[in-house]
């Protein structure tokens, strides 16, 4: 995320910029550079341009260049062979430049973690874990941790995107429709209405929609954007109350706590695993975590640790994480296998969103289907009530409706 910030400094001089980055680091190298902070918010047009170009690798790609990568080492050839052979049988142009890359610098005699750095496609995760984890020379278990956390990664952006896809295909084909009937057919039908349909409350409230929709349209396209706009400033405002009101919020809420503890959890189970203690560990999850909320609950943790408790009692303390994540982080220290637990915590909770999406998808695929359903039945009664009942007063009948 970008941010957009002016500070003072301590010649009074006012300075504007754009930084990349979290919020709290941010804010931390201004203040190192003794700056008086002014305002700072996101550039939300820089970050999605900036999200729209820049390369990536996808959670998939990978797990499987990292699954690869660990079997051609179980053959006995080298890291550098290794990534010559991967580099040739690659099709993902992005992974073949990246691959092009470390050959080159591996050839120059630049170590592996800096080889994938300088590719800057590479995620935090495998940049931290190959500059501690390359100095035990255990490279396979690495890439075996690696291979498996972006596969479960693969497997929850699928999940997602499923949740996601149909849903959306159904808005956007009822945003068309609404536009469509506003501007093309209830203007024709319109003429036909008798002159007392304005008695009808479909009819009216349907005529009120068609009208402001023809007439203010530019603010109806506009109207997303300003609920995103107030809900940056909301929580901008107030992270922890509306934090705390999201995970009350039925289905959404408790799916998007479990996502992000089974992704602190994954996170820390790699990272712990491959020599780096918890502190940094959580440091380095902090700095990059999506989710301000949880990275503030991470600052805590830190806090906890460095006043001479364990990790477990740390989080303990922290009433956010449930007592089940404490009495089992407690076994994995006590026994000296923390990160095997981190990793069963992850995987239980990522079992849970799963369920979670499934039980959200079987809810909101019919329940689309029946609002399109009323939807249609509103729009048909609206104009066929008034004329019947016009029709019915000619003939002298008595229906009503």
């Amino acid at each position: 995320m970008y941010y957009k910030y002016s500070v003072l400094s301590e010649t009074g001089t006012e300075i504007k910029g754009i930084e990349e980055g979290s919020l709290a680091k941010i804010k931390q190298k201004l203040k190192e550079k003794n700056y008086y902070l002014l305002s700072i918010e996101a550039d939300l047009v820089k970050s999605i341009t900036s999200l729209l170009t820049k390369k990536r690798l996808k959670s998939q790609s990978l797990a499987i260049f990292f699954e690869d990568l660990r079997n051609m080492l179980k053959t006995g050839i080298s890291v550098k062979e290794a990534i010559i052979a991967l580099e040739e049988d690659s099709v993902e142009p992005v992974l073949t430049e990246a691959l092009t890359i470390i050959a080159e610098d591996l050839t120059n005699g630049f170590s592996l973690a800096c080889a994938f750095e300088r590719t800057k496609v590479f995620p935090w995760q495998v940049l931290s874990v190959l500059k501690v984890g390359e100095k035990s020379g255990d490279l396979e278990r690495i890439f075996r941790d690696l291979s498996l956390y972006y596969s479960r990664e693969a497997d929850f952006t699928r999940s997602l995107k499923n949740a996601v896809i149909y849903p959306l295909i159904i808005f956007c084909m009822l945003i068309g429709v609404m536009f469509y009937v506003s501007f093309k057919v209830i203007p024709h039908l319109e003429a036909f209405l008798p002159i007392n349909a304005d008695s009808y409350f479909a009819t009216k409230l349907l005529l009120f929609l068609s009208h402001s929709l023809r007439d203010f349209w530019f603010v109806y396209l506009l109207f997303p954007a300003g609920i995103i706009i107030l809900y940056s400033k909301l929580k901008k405002a107030s992270t922890q109350r509306l934090s705390s009101l999201y995970h009350k919020t039925p289905l959404l809420g408790p799916m998007a706590k479990d996502a992000a503890l089974s992704s602190l959890f994954s996170n820390l189970s790699v990272l712990t695993r491959n020599g780096i203690n918890i502190v940094d560990a959580l440091s380095l999850v902090e700095e990059t975590f999506y989710y301000q909320f949880l990275a503030e609950r991470i600052r805590k943790l830190k806090d906890f640790i460095s006043s001479g408790l364990s990790f477990w009692q740390a989080v303990e303390k922290d009433k956010f994480f449930p007592k089940a994540v404490s009495y089992s982080l407690r076994k994995g220290e006590e026994m000296g296998l923390l990160d095997e637990y981190l990793e069963r915590l992850a995987a239980v909770y990522f079992d849970r969103v799963s369920r979670r999406i499934s039980v959200i998808l079987n809810f909101v695929q019919p329940a689309l289907l029946l609002f399109c359903a009323g939807l249609l039945l509103f729009i048909i009664s609206a104009f066929i009530i008034p004329v019947y009942s016009n029709l019915s007063n000619i003939a002298g009948g008595n229906i009503n409706f």
